[in-house]
């Protein structure tokens, strides 16, 4: 194998040829012509198998008949090792049949030694065309990596043309719309993403064609149904003559932001409810405070006995207004109150008398309460929230009338028991059940009856968290809650509700009990409010208290330093204008150091902020409170006093 070099090499040439001559009298054709090459020649198959893998060509020119080889094998060998060279026949012997067969294995000319002026034109034209087919294949590859980094993108990117046939479609777009690309390629990109065009998707095509872009958000459906957010950009491409000729769109999938977006603003929302409840919580159990300090007083001078029932709806109105307050002060905060024993059957009672009083007339209601119902602890307000929406659902399931029967009694659920329902527990439980005679619930819909939003009624009779709240709730209070139905034949929802010891039955006797008189001892009362201020005097002077009064807190400082130790214990509210009742407390403990003092507010944040000043008070009472509530603080801390 030898090497022929001219002086400035431009084109590698593999040359297989055994005759000298031959090798000599193409390469000066080549140079005569002014193309620069350098030419590798080989003699043999083995010379051209190690220059074919060794080297880096332009061109290989090969003659067809030579004693240990043929070119027919050598284009196959070329074709296989380096199918990108161009391959030209140089050969004296080659007939046209021959020639067509090697332009079909891959040979890009043939030219014949007895023409040696059509040599240098067939290699340019050779080099020409392999020199366009890098181009192109290089095109094609940058193509291919720009392909693949679309579908890596993240946002769904497409094409579609000015009719908004889809040209283009990324794996994003099929990750996010489930829509292959063989199923979205040719589709109409309205039909595909909200089957009829929208005013938003119009406005936005107008918007691409005479600005060349919009942006802004859109609600797409996706192959299963579900209904996407996403932030989209239209751009619209020109063509070299100035012309549109498509609509370039990537969407961004933001649905998860939106949601985190919808629930921050609500917690903000939640945050906001918190601070308007918390600042209207005052005065609401101030204008509830009069009416249940004053139900005492009223009771205590004597009324009539058909006003007696009154009274006592009243109480019962007032305290269930006290108790919503603090329901949605724990709602708004995030944050529950302390559970307090519940009388169920009180409960049950009041329900029974709302669906008597306000349930259509052929509804009719049935109590049923055991002996000596078991206490629970809980929240009073959403227990009756439960009862209340198992109610609600009962009447709604006799439109026709029918029978709803409340029953209370006591069960305890060995370990077997327990074991049917997951969320129970063996153990004394109160049993509270809520049936009716309607139209029951078919087998298929049970199961989903306490999932959120769903409802077997119509679409502006139901939103489907009535059952689910109830669910929540007896969950939360340590119980399971159980249904059973019958289409035809009406629906039993049971609750099962860990029942405490004698705690309720223990307060009902304390509750009983007369409340503590005074002995003649003066109270300084402290409160912005009149009303409250004339309700606890009066309270406080009927059962033996001497009581003075100021209306704020410099006013009590005044009381105090005239009187001095005259007063034997101070009942003072925590918000109040000008001077609050933190500042009134240690103001007045200067005065007459260690004087018994009562804090009393409607907000339980202000009450365990006075532990949080560091201020030492005796006792406090929440508002609104009953008479027997403030007669029993007043003399505990009395007491202690001596």
């Amino acid at each position: 194998m030898a090497t022929i070099a001219p002086s400035r090499p431009t084109v590698r040439v593999l040359h297989l040829e055994d005759n000298e001559t031959d090798q000599i009298l193409v390469a000066e054709m080549l140079q005569a012509d002014n193309l620069s090459c350098e030419f590798v020649v080989a003699t043999s198959k083995d010379e051209f198998v190690d220059a074919l893998k060794e080297g880096d060509y332009q061109l290989i020119l090969s003659d067809y008949t030579m004693p240990s080889y043929d070119g027919l094998s050598a284009l196959w060998l070329a074709q296989k090792l380096r199918p990108d060279i161009p391959f030209v026949f140089f050969s004296g012997t080659i007939g046209e049949e021959i020639a067509i067969d090697s332009l079909k294995n891959g040979a890009v000319d043939y030219v014949l030694k007895q023409r040696p002026h059509r040599l240098v034109p067939a290699i340019r034209r050779a080099l020409t065309t392999a020199e366009e087919h890098a181009r192109l294949r290089r095109a094609e590859e940058k193509i291919r990596e720009q392909a693949d980094l679309l579908d890596k993108a993240s946002d769904a990117i497409l094409v579609c043309d000015m009719e908004n046939r889809i040209t283009f479609w990324n794996r994003s777009a099929e990750r996010i719309y489930g829509w292959t690309l063989a199923e979205a390629i040719g589709r109409n990109m309205v039909q595909l993403f909200s089957k009829e065009p929208t005013p938003q998707f119009e406005e936005a095509t107008r918007s691409a064609i005479e600005q060349g872009e919009w942006t802004g958000e859109m609600e797409h459906l996706t192959k299963d149904g579900r209904t996407v957010t996403v932030q989209s950009r239209f751009t619209l491409i020109r063509d070299k003559h100035g012309e549109s000729k498509s609509k370039l769109v990537l969407n961004t999938d933001i649905t998860e932001h939106k949601q985190l977006e919808g629930q921050f603003l609500r917690a903000q929302r939640l945050e906001s409810l918190g601070v308007l409840a918390s600042g209207i919580a005052h005065d609401l159990n101030n204008s509830l405070s009069p009416i249940v300090t004053g139900l005492g007083v009223l009771r205590e001078q004597g009324v009539a006995k058909d006003l007696e029932g009154i009274l006592s709806t009243m109480e019962t109105s007032a305290r269930r207004g006290a108790d919503m307050v603090k329901q949605v002060l724990a709602f708004a905060r995030g944050s529950d109150t302390h559970k307090a024993p519940v009388r169920v059957e009180q409960l049950v009672k009041e329900i029974g008398k709302i669906i008597t009083d306000t349930f259509p007339k052929n509804i009719d209601c049935r109590i049923n309460i055991g002996e000596k119902p078991w206490p629970v602890s809980g929240w009073p307000t959403q227990l009756h929230q439960v009862l209340l929406n198992l109610c609600v659902n009962a009447r709604d399931a006799m439109p026709t009338g029918g029978t709803i029967t409340l029953t209370l009694r006591n069960v305890e659920l060995d370990a077997v028991e327990a074991a049917q329902h997951p969320d129970a527990k063996p153990g004394r439980h109160l049993c509270l059940s809520v049936a009716d005679t309607g139209t029951g619930i078919p087998a298929d819909k049970i199961e989903k009856i306490f999932e959120p939003f769903f409802t077997t009624k119509g679409p502006e009779k139901g939103t489907g968290l009535g059952l689910s709240t109830t669910m929540t709730i007896v969950k939360n209070h340590g119980g399971f809650l159980t249904v059973q139905s019958q289409p035809g034949r009406g629906t039993e929802f049971t609750c099962y509700l860990p029942a405490e010891g004698g705690t309720a039955h223990a307060e009902a006797a304390a509750d009983a009990a007369p409340p503590p008189c005074g002995n003649g001892e003066c109270i300084l009362v402290v409160d912005d409010e009149e009303g409250i201020l004339a309700i606890v005097r009066t309270a406080l002077e009927n059962y033996g208290y001497n009581v003075l009064t100021a209306n704020n807190g410099p006013e009590a400082v005044v009381r105090l330093a005239e009187k001095g130790n005259k007063i034997d214990a101070v009942i003072t509210d925590l918000a109040m204008p000008f001077m609050d009742g933190f500042a009134t407390i240690c103001s007045l403990q200067k005065i007459v150091p260690g004087i018994p003092i009562i804090a009393a507010s409607g907000s339980e944040s202000e009450i365990s902020g006075v532990a949080d000043r560091g201020l030492n008070v005796d006792a406090h009472i929440q508002k609104p409170f009953t008479t027997e509530t403030l007669l029993t603080a007043v003399h505990h801390v009395l007491v202690r006093k001596k």
